[in-house]
């Protein structure tokens, strides 16, 4: 594998995913770098964009360590999301991997987290990392979920580790994009497309404590930019948790701006308290439950520190943007208003 040794090479898990293919796409507009794409399939759909942007796109297997080596050689930089979906062992039921992988500290069974074992092997010396917090820390162990103990497993052993020399962990909460996903706007009232019993575009949810303060991101267009930012100056941000927000508002405060902005009414409906709330029932959601109980226990800290804020975004963004020297796209974050406004309707 031949690469300019003019051009800082970032390689990126996941590229084919959302967070991943946002990351891609931010830093293939910016010549200082040289992007890596990983990903199981290169000839996919989405492999073959990211190849016709500039992309270097690699498959590998991210459970044979080798494979991963090879892949990864080299790299200045490194971008790494341990998605949940990627996290259960072939054969196992979730509840036993979280035993494993939460309970019994075997992190680097977890795709993600063996990937960043293989970043210290290579001596990659900066990796920004896609975390969350530790349910399971900060609640002594009442609350445990899969969904953020393994991230939040990962990112602690990678903040120890003398083999990086910047280690940036990244939290994003609420995409934009979920409005999109079927399974979440069925599983949560059916808003912003399917209608309830009642006739009414309704969100369904648990609160999520404190005053309400729900962070939301647009995936596509800020993520990447986030995380270029980030490679920009990695010194800066070392070991500094990196919040991925675009605008805050409460569940209720979208619907209205949903409303607002589309010129249909809405509503939102909140449940106290999350056991009460029917779609955990499903099976898919059931885990919900456990991040919902552990957002208020923290009082809507859904980070896990703190006030949720969107001025180091804001930041970041801007920064990444200006490095792209004319490339296209924005300084400012996309607000909830402009999604639904600018974004929503190509899709409805």
């Amino acid at each position: 594998m031949t690469v300019s040794t003019e051009r800082k090479t970032i390689s990126v898990v996941g590229a084919t995913g959302q967070q991943g293919g946002s990351v891609a796409r931010s830093l293939l507009k910016n010549s200082e770098f040289h992007v890596r794409c990983l990903t199981r399939d290169k000839s996919s759909s989405k492999a073959s964009e990211l190849r016709a942007l500039g992309a270097d796109v690699v498959q590998t297997d991210g459970f044979d360590e080798n494979s991963i080596l090879n892949a990864i050689a080299g790299s200045w930089g490194i971008f790494i999301n341990n998605t949940y979906s990627n996290t259960t062992r072939v054969g196992a039921a979730p509840t036993d991997y979280h035993q494993d992988a939460v309970r019994n500290g075997r992190y680097d069974l977890d795709l993600g987290n063996r990937i960043l074992r293989s970043a210290a092997v290579a001596a990659i010396p900066h990796v920004v990392f896609s975390s969350q917090p530790s349910a399971e820390a900060l609640t002594n162990g009442k609350i445990r979920t899969p969904i953020l103990d393994i991230k939040a497993w990962g990112e602690a052993w990678g903040r120890e580790n003398p083999a990086f020399v910047t280690f940036t962990p990244i939290m994003s909460s609420w995409y934009m994009e979920d409005f999109l996903m079927p399974s979440f706007y069925q599983g949560f009232g059916g808003f912003p497309f399917n209608k309830d019993s009642e006739g009414q575009l309704t969100l369904r949810s648990p609160l999520i404590g404190g005053g309400e303060s729900v962070p939301w991101i647009c995936i596509e267009e800020d993520f990447g930019d986030l995380v270029h930012g980030i490679f920009l100056n990695p010194l800066r941000w070392n070991r500094r948790t990196v919040q991925a927000v675009g605008d805050i508002q409460s569940f209720a405060d979208v619907v209205d701006t949903f409303a607002r902005v589309r010129n249909q009414p809405a509503r939102f409906i909140g449940y106290n308290d999350p056991s009460t709330f029917p779609a955990f029932d499903k099976p898919e959601l059931k885990e919900s439950k456990d991040v919902f109980q552990f957002y208020q226990m923290r009082a809507g800290e859904i980070f896990g520190f703190g006030i949720t804020e969107s001025q180091t975004a804001a930041e970041l963004k801007k920064t990444a943007q200006r490095a792209k020297q004319g490339a296209g796209g924005r300084e400012s974050l996309m607000t909830c208003a402009e999604w639904f406004a600018d974004v929503f309707p190509q899709h409805t």
